[in-house]
């Protein structure tokens, strides 16, 4: 029996164009009689089904896009995909297949399998550095991957281009990893904890999922370059107390200067083999984003706008004066992606705002020109450039600016490759549980107690707590709602190093660590800050984790407790007088040893807690800021009548006020203005002003973004404003997170208003326009 036959083609007879989703490429999956979901399934696209209706599982499954159920969106998409099932099925083939694929490298082209396919452990597609390379599977009956399998994209192969048209049966096997388009003519079953990447599509059944990711756009693959804030080909130039959480690498230049006073938290790599290995590195990361198909274009400023998830197209450069918002729709894998053919340039005070679960981690800016980011700004994701990045003073930087040629320049520039996990209220608990808390003896804890959906929580007294004991109430619900959207976001931060067995003896610097197996401290484990408090650990568990009597984890060198968060898909076992540090956020039963003492938090969403004379500490709050994101704007053009009042009105862009200072104290919103003027003219030469109060702020609807305190109890009346400061909106606390709004301006003009002044010849005169300077202040 053949276990997997290959017959190679021949360059010419490669596959030579992709085959056309159309609309059914905005699915993740797609069915004709139901898809049926269990377990925390996360989805980048849109979940449809048609003629059928049946879609359950969502939530707690979660969506990036829309579900259509048994719509015409749905209907349309179901026609795209027939037609692009027999596109595929008619390209000529190229090689033939059978049997089991395991251990096989295939390059582009057309397989054919008449009988069942399955792969057992691992098959590689290698693109042979062609980022178009199609590969397309016609398979005349079922297929199938066993548990923990794994399909590899090498060399730039692309998972849009990949293409596996299944007559029958498709079942991917439990913890698995598949990549491609399945185009299927029957049920497609999709086993726990699998992740996709690419789509589930069938045109003749139902789609079964079980805590499945799929993502339509991976995330660009940095390799060495993942681990560095700053790097650049000619040089970096820093001036003030700049700090990299991060490495700082130059190749195949060899100056790096302004370090110190500049703070590293990594390795320094000046012209040496690492950097120019990460040089590589990026060159293949650049290349893999400006292949990626677009599913929009971009051109001009980007102020105002919000944008999920997607590959965005700028023909030329592009400039950000105000703020972005780039939103993950609840699903912190979604990936985002701009491929600009220009440079880039953001304005003093500008901001790249992520919501909604967008991590920093899944942005890339892939950009040829020169970027500028303007003084005290704030930025967002990977910068892949060309050339040179020159960051104002000031300005702070979540991700990385990464640079094939020239310098990069920083001054007083705050790098932050990893944000803190936001636990949202899940932060006030010592102990929080799904099914039950027991205690057993006289243990103390810092924070509240909780448990839901379940309701039992023994052993108070004789144990003690700083808070409050909500058992199975709406404090302790909402906990648990902002605890599973806090264990999504550990899970799908991309790793920056692999770790695995005892970590006993080790050492280990600001970083995201996973354990593809069940992991151990024996004895003593460092985490080391490097100097930075900002620094960031956070270590991915995908099976159990325990610690050993008497082990411990240390922190060094300005490591905070706050800072580190264990993510564990298995049990968790704390040793009997263990002393361990960090946020527990587990998927499974959590038991805390005899005497144990810890700095953090026992949370898991699923699952019970118990413990016997164990002494927690709360860690001090992740210290964030107090910040607004406002606009002003421009009001339409009026024609005075000179015999009643005239409005003029205009929207703001959207404005954003973020506390994440944790402590939930009040907070308010002022705002002042210079009087309306319009400024003299060369022929019109008086000044002429408009009262102040006759502009007002109408603060509309107040939404909020992920994890985020509702927005009841904040006031955000009209307002007619003053040369003097006054409150605009008044937040009581606790009103943590970030709160979203679009105001509207108002200018009233009154009927004797002159018209504004004017330079210039009497027949063709430009107007001056009055202005005014709004000046906001959050406190």
């Amino acid at each position: 029996m053949l276990s997997g036959l290959l017959v190679p083609a021949t360059p010419a007879q490669a596959a030579t164009s992709t085959v056309a989703l159309k609309t059914a490429g905005s699915y993740s999956v797609l069915a004709t009689n139901a898809i049926a979901s269990i377990g925390n399934t996360a989805l980048s696209g849109n979940a449809g089904t048609s003629p059928g209706t049946a879609i359950t599982g969502f939530p707690s499954g979660i969506l990036t896009g829309s579900i259509h159920a048994g719509d015409s969106h749905a209907l349309a998409a179901q026609t795209d995909l027939v037609a692009a099932s027999l596109d595929a099925a008619g390209r000529v083939p190229t090689g033939t297949l059978a049997g089991d694929l395991a251990g096989r490298t295939l390059t582009a082209g057309v397989y054919q399998s008449t009988a069942a396919l399955a792969v057992s452990t691992t098959l590689t597609l290698d693109a042979q550095n062609d980022p178009t390379a199609v590969f397309i599977f016609q398979i005349n009956a079922a297929f199938n991957t066993a548990a923990a399998s794994t399909i590899v994209l090498a060399n730039g192969a692309q998972a849009s281009n990949v293409f596996w048209h299944v007559v029958g049966a498709v079942s991917l096997g439990a913890a698995s990893s598949f990549t491609g388009n399945i185009l299927g003519r029957a049920a497609i079953s999709v086993g726990a904890g699998t992740s996709v990447t690419g789509r589930a599509l069938t045109s003749n059944g139902a789609i079964a999922l079980a805590g499945n990711i799929f993502l339509t756009e991976p995330p660009v693959a940095l390799k060495t370059a993942g681990s560095y804030s700053v790097l650049a080909g000619a040089s970096v130039v820093n001036s003030g107390g700049t700090t990299l959480s991060g490495s700082l690498g130059v190749s195949p230049g060899t100056s790096a200067t302004g370090f110190p006073p500049g703070l590293v938290t990594g390795s320094t790599q000046i012209g040496t083999a690492a950097s120019a290995q990460a040089q590589l590195d990026l060159q293949t990361a650049i290349n893999d984003a400006a292949a990626r198909t677009p599913t929009a274009t971009l051109s001009g400023n980007l102020a105002g706008q919000t944008y999920n998830a997607g590959v965005y197209a700028a023909p030329g450069p592009l400039s950000l004066s105000s703020s972005v918002t780039l939103d993950g729709q609840g699903n912190p894998n979604a990936v985002f992606i701009f491929q600009i053919d220009g440079g880039l340039t953001t304005s003093v005070g500008s901001a790249v705002r992520l919501i909604n679960g967008a991590q920093a981690s899944r942005v890339f800016w892939q950009i040829d020109g020169v970027v500028q980011l303007g003084a005290s700004s704030s930025f967002s994701g990977i910068v892949l450039g060309q050339v040179a990045i020159t960051m104002g003073t000031n300005s702070s930087f979540l991700g990385r600016a990464l640079t094939r040629s020239g310098t990069i320049t920083l001054s007083s520039t705050t790098f932050t490759t990893e944000p803190p996990v936001d636990l949202g209220s899940a932060s006030t608990y010592a102990i929080l549980a799904t099914t039950s808390v027991a205690n057993t003896s006289n243990s103390s804890f810092d924070g509240n107690i909780g448990v839901s959906p379940g309701t039992a929580v023994t052993g108070f007294p004789a144990g003690t707590l700083t808070g409050t004991i909500h058992a199975g109430d709406a404090a302790a619900a909402a906990a648990q709602v902002d605890l599973t959207a806090a264990y999504k976001d550990a899970a799908a931060r991309p790793a920056t190093a692999a770790i695995a067995g005892d970590l006993a003896g080790r050492t280990l610097t600001s970083g995201v660590y996973k354990s593809a197996a069940a992991l151990a401290i024996s004895t003593t484990l460092t985490l080391d800050g490097q100097g930075n408090p900002n620094a960031i650990f956070i270590i991915q568990v995908d099976a159990a984790f325990n610690t050993a009597a008497g082990s411990s984890v240390v922190l060094a060198n300005g490591a905070q407790a706050s800072r580190v968060f264990w993510q564990v898909a298995g049990a968790v076992s704390l040793g009997a007088s263990s002393a361990f540090t960090g946020t527990i956020i587990g998927m499974a039963a959590i038991s805390i040893g005899q005497k144990a003492s810890y700095v953090g938090r026992a949370l898991t969403a699923n699952g019970a807690v118990s413990m016997s004379k164990v002494t927690s500490t709360s860690p001090s709050p992740v210290t964030g800021d107090l910040s607004a994101i406002t606009s002003g704007a421009l009001l339409p053009m009026v024609t005075l009548l000179g015999t009643q009042t005239q409005f003029a009105t205009g929207v703001s862009n959207q404005w954003s006020i973020t506390d994440s200072r944790g402590t939930g104290a009040a907070w308010s919103l002022s705002v002042s203005a210079t009087e309306p003027t319009s400024a003299a003219g060369t022929v019109e030469t008086t000044t002429r002003v408009l009262p102040v109060q006759n502009l007002s702020i109408t603060p509309g609807t107040i939404t909020v973004g992920a994890n985020t305190d509702s927005a009841s109890g904040i006031t955000a009346p009209k307002l007619s404003l003053s040369t003097t400061p006054q409150t605009l909106l008044n937040a009581p606390g606790p009103n943590r997170g970030t709160y979203l709004l679009t105001p509207t301006f108002s200018l009233m003009i009154p009927a004797n208003a002159y018209r504004s002044n004017y330079s210039g010849a009497i027949d063709n005169s430009p107007m001056n326009p009055y202005v005014t300077v709004l000046t906001f202040t959050i406190s």
